[in-house]
């Protein structure tokens, strides 16, 4: 009587969740799909598609660039006040980032190092689109750095020992065992931290702005469309945005579950 009871407690938290969840996305969809065909044809909605796809795809290979030596430096060094420092590493996860966007906007505007960027090698990202991009990967570096780490924790470390043992260096390692027995975790971190960069608003609103035509990518011409009350446009556009994200989630799931067994 009471596992039965404990089954119908479990399956209506479940319930609850799920209509949560999914009775917003649900009413949007519905709402705004009848508008996907007018926002597709529209040269500025093609613009912020474009625009977020290129920023979105050249800010994933930076973060993926920089987190991976970073996590595999954090997983094999025993360095002072580590659990500190990877604690500073995660802290723009839990910032809002209008917080990130300020401190960018502060490091690399006039009142910073932005003036000696440009001079030394001709950059600005003071609403640009190259701001777009520092933005997202300030915002997502961290995301990136932890799946990675975590991956690497779940690896098998006897097969790198081995290896060193029988004469491989440390490059030799990290190149054919750590590697390829990441693979899964970089595609995870790849897709998880493309679609943050693709849905990214308050830092890049706050260093690249909301120009039209400009720095326009797709949540900041949802914002504008808002602002100026064309509803039905922004609905539109967000449910462009939800097939992107859901398109990107069941091409990793179908990779990520390529002969893996299931666990769960």
């Amino acid at each position: 009587m009471k596992n039965k009871f404990f089954n119908i407690i479990l399956t209506g938290f479940f319930i609850i969740v799920l209509l949560f969840i999914v009775s917003p996305l649900a009413m949007l969809i519905i709402r705004g799909l009848s508008y996907v065909p007018v926002c597709l044809k529209s040269e500025e909605v093609q613009f912020a598609i474009v625009l977020s796809m290129k920023t979105s795809f050249i800010s994933t290979l930076i973060c993926l660039m920089l987190a991976l030596p970073t996590s595999y430096f954090l997983h094999i060094k025993d360095i002072p006040f580590k659990k500190l420092i990877v604690q500073i590493i995660n802290l723009p996860m839990s910032l809002p980032h209008l917080v990130s966007g300020i401190a960018l906007l502060l490091l690399f505007g006039k009142m910073g190092i932005g003036n000696e960027i440009y001079k030394l090698f001709k950059l600005d990202f003071i609403f640009t689109k190259q701001g777009i991009i520092l933005a997202q990967v300030f915002v997502n570096l961290p995301l990136t750095v932890k799946i990675l780490n975590t991956a690497l924790c779940e690896s098998n470390d006897k097969m790198v020992f081995v290896a060193r043992t029988l004469g491989c260096n440390s490059w030799q390692a990290f190149k054919y065992i750590t590697l390829p027995n990441l693979r899964m975790g970089v595609i995870s971190a790849t897709v998880m931290t493309w679609s943050r960069a693709l849905g990214e608003f308050g830092a890049v609103a706050m260093i690249a702005g909301s120009t039209r035509m400009k720095t326009e990518i797709i949540p900041t011409s949802i914002y504008l469309n808002m602002s100026t009350g064309d509803v039905d446009l922004a609905v539109g556009i967000a449910v462009i945005l939800i097939i992107i994200s859901l398109s990107c989630m069941t091409v990793f799931e179908v990779l990520f579950n390529r002969g893996v067994e299931e666990k769960c």
